[in-house]
């Protein structure tokens, strides 16, 4: 009896938010990989391994191979198109960075100039954080910058590629990451943190495009772009939405990205988020996601 009373609710559940019009949400469906095929990932980023062009599907937004899954969606929330993407790597080594040129230059490239000289299979901006100068940055294992900033929430992801929030961004946080760090951002605010939505305080609601990063379970994360009120049929959301909405994907740890016009996910070759995909504003730095089976490259 009380099984069927489950099943009642969330029948009626779906039934009702099909009826206020709702898109449900996707979900993270798990992949496990086998860990015989991999290959060390290469240091240089210029050695990463090609992708799989049997990888990808026709539409060009899901790919798999023996060590990494993407599954793309496109969605429409808070009157807003939105591009929703679940990433599934076998190391965390895949999870990687770039900058258009290395540490301190300010130069910046498209998203898909960068992307192309690292082989990503999936890429989006990242923080810019060579716009301007505080913050603990790292990148690849390399402490680029030292200049902790007590008005920043900040990011880390460490060695096993789990997310951290840093809040705020000073020396003392970073000593409670017990493994050492990978990579840091410099941007924010933080959205989720241990499964709850974070309160966004002394900051003004303002309806934009925007960029996210979460992570969803051990080597699983969500990524998303939305459009902003730049766009036809857009709004665009606010960080609070855009905290709810990594949440309700999944996300146990969030973290705003550098947003405007600056968002850009490019899925191998091609920008997928955006009304105009070939309008893209130079940046300077990405996220980026990379096979672990060299084969490819044969």
């Amino acid at each position: 009896m009380k099984n069927k009373l489950i099943i009642l609710v969330l029948v009626l559940t779906f039934v009702f938010t099909v009826a206020l019009g709702e898109e449900a949400l996707p979900q993270l469906e798990k992949v496990n990989f086998s860990t015989e095929n991999l290959s060390p990932i290469p240091s240089n980023p210029k050695d990463n391994f090609l992708p799989n062009e049997n990888g990808f599907s026709h539409d060009g937004l899901f790919y798999h191979d023996d060590s990494l899954d993407i599954k793309v969606y496109h969605i429409r929330k808070y009157d807003t198109p939105i591009v929703v993407a679940f990433v599934q790597i076998a190391s965390p080594y895949q999870l990687k960075t770039e900058q258009a040129r290395p540490y301190p230059s300010k130069a910046t490239m498209r998203i898909v100039e960068i992307g192309k000289r690292v082989n990503s299979v999936i890429a989006i901006n990242a923080d810019w954080f060579t716009y301007h100068n505080s913050g603990i940055v790292y990148r690849n294992g390399e402490l680029l910058r030292n200049r902790p900033d007590d008005q920043y929430d900040g990011l880390a992801i460490d060695i096993n590629g789990d997310l951290h929030i840093v809040r705020p961004m000073i020396e003392s946080e970073f000593a409670k990451i017990a493994t050492p760090i990978l990579h840091s951002f410099a941007f924010g605010p933080a959205l989720v943190m241990d499964n709850q939505v974070l309160e966004i305080v002394n900051r003004k609601v303002t309806y934009k495009q925007r960029m996210a990063i979460g992570q969803v379970a051990p080597l699983s994360y969500v990524l998303v772009a939305t459009d902003g009120p730049d766009q036809k049929n857009s709004v665009g959301l606010s960080v609070p939405q855009l905290a709810e909405l990594m949440h309700d994907l999944g996300a146990h740890t969030a973290y705003n990205l550098d947003g405007g016009q600056s968002t850009s996910m490019l899925m191998h070759k091609t920008k997928i988020n955006g009304q105009a995909p070939k309008t893209m504003r130079a940046v300077g730095d990405i996220i980026y996601f990379t096979t672990a089976i060299s084969n490819h490259n044969n």
